[in-house]
């Protein structure tokens, strides 16, 4: 009977928000008809129940999931509901939670305390209060908290294919092939994990921020703040790499094409001058707290057995201008190229070098066939450069894990993907296509006259 009130429940919540993106007039403003708008939704859904299955296949234990994990720790805090409303909600916002009784639920999670600190913001317990929040709707149904998280990533996609229609010069379908269907960020951001409120967030201050820089508005500055603070909680180093590219787009409209290629190599010289001395400058020592946070991952995918098969050797950092140079380029291989063919040894795997095989080919592609675009686009392939550049860099000389690398480049894959497609000229390519269509028609119709 559980099992088909659950059933029931699940249809109801998917018919509810598949009837939103139908009805709402804010999913009109894309101009896709209603009915591509729900297969988008599908995707996301699908593959938010694929996740599930791929952690329990691979780890054979649901319990081992990053998925199960975060929904057992919000189950623990949404607990707190029946016997004390008010720590309920101490937990979930954060408002006096560290109040001494709350210590109780807080031991009973598995991810509340991280085994490193580095005086940094701890972004597990933002999916948890994510995961306790759904449970307020859902009584603890992970899948429905699922359907929910599905939706979630489905309007940060839908913001972000709004932001990027803009530089598209009208083709939607750009726009929409890159926000929403890259394999990677379809499948690792629809669950109830810290990539779907990273992408949510993202495509939310990516819309905002591209609408305020053209026009200036109250609300729209409200929605910035809101929606940088989301990312700044979910992951705030995402945010911290997109910073010199949204300066870029905030650069006055008379700058020419010369003038904010300069501008945008003095703010990413600003930035890496700020980051060396930040001990001096802010103190607090960024350097010195990425060594170590290289250091202690590392120590950490080698201990654990769940990472085995996956772990890849890095170079060690040292905390010198030179330590981190000597690491860039081998970091950027690995974020843009790993898994390699002959590490392609899961499905998983395989899909991820699929997918970076496509992206390689695309780029040669654009090399050959270059598009000149105009200056609103080199703001958005100036965005996208500063944005890759900071954030794989971070990742590439962090993580010695291809599970982990995969999953955490997925926010720039988009801007790339559609940045790449904005500067290649298809059109010798779509005429070789009409001609082939024609030539195979007239093959056909001349075997049917005979």
């Amino acid at each position: 009977m559980n099992v088909l009130i659950t059933i029931l429940l699940v249809l109801a919540f998917v018919a509810v928000f598949s009837f939103m993106i139908c009805r709402l007039k804010v999913f009109r403003r894309l101009g896709l008809a209603p009915k591509w708008l729900v297969v988008l939704f599908a995707t996301k859904l699908l593959a938010a129940f694929a996740l599930v299955g791929v952690y329990q296949i691979v780890y054979e234990n649901e319990n081992t999931g990053d998925i199960n994990k975060y929904h057992k720790a919000g189950l623990v805090l949404y607990s707190a509901l029946e016997e004390s409303p008010a720590d309920y909600f101490k937990m979930v916002s954060g408002i006096c939670a560290d109040e001494p009784q709350l210590e109780y639920y807080y031991d009973k999670t598995d991810y509340w305390y991280k085994a490193w600190d580095y005086g940094l913001l701890n972004d597990n317990r933002t999916v948890i209060r994510y995961n306790a929040l759904l449970d307020l709707f859902t009584q603890g149904n992970i899948w429905l908290n699922l359907i929910i998280s599905a939706f979630v990533a489905f309007c940060g996609a839908y913001f972000l294919a709004l932001a990027m229609l803009g530089f598209c010069k009208g083709r939607r379908l750009v726009a929409v092939v890159s926000a929403f269907l890259v394999p990677s960020v379809v499948f690792w951001s629809s669950g109830m994990m810290k990539e779907c409120l990273v992408m949510f967030s993202l495509g939310l201050l990516m819309f905002s921020w591209v609408s305020i820089c053209q026009k200036f508005g109250v609300l729209k500055l409200l929605v910035v703040l809101v929606s940088a603070w989301f990312l700044f909680l979910a992951k705030f180093y995402v945010l911290l790499a997109m910073l010199p590219g949204m300066v870029v787009f905030a650069l006055p409209a008379k700058f020419g094409a010369k003038k904010l290629l300069i501008s945008s190599v003095a703010v990413f010289a600003v930035v890496v001058t700020l980051f060396f001395f930040s001990g001096s400058i802010f103190g607090y020592d960024l350097v010195d707290t990425i060594v170590r946070k290289q250091h202690d991952f590392i120590n950490m995918v080698n201990a654990e057995a769940s990472y085995s098969g996956s772990n890849i050797e890095i170079q060690e950092l040292e905390p010198t201008f030179m330590g981190f140079a000597s690491c860039l380029v081998p970091a950027y291989i690995n974020v843009l190229f790993r898994p390699f063919v002959t590490e392609a040894n899961s499905f998983v795997k395989l899909v991820c070098c699929a997918e970076n095989v496509v992206f390689l080919l695309l780029f040669l592609y654009m090399c050959v066939r270059f598009k000149p675009i105009d200056e609103k686009q080199i703001r958005f392939v100036l965005f996208t450069l500063c944005f890759m550049l900071i954030l794989y860099a971070l990742i590439g000389m962090t993580t010695p894990n291809i599970g982990a690398l995969v999953r955490y480049k997925i926010p720039v894959m988009p801007f790339l993907l559609c940045s790449m497609l904005m500067c290649t000229n298809f059109e010798r390519l779509k005429k070789r296509l009409r001609i082939g269509e024609r030539k195979q028609s007239d093959l056909i119709n001349s075997q049917i006259n005979k």
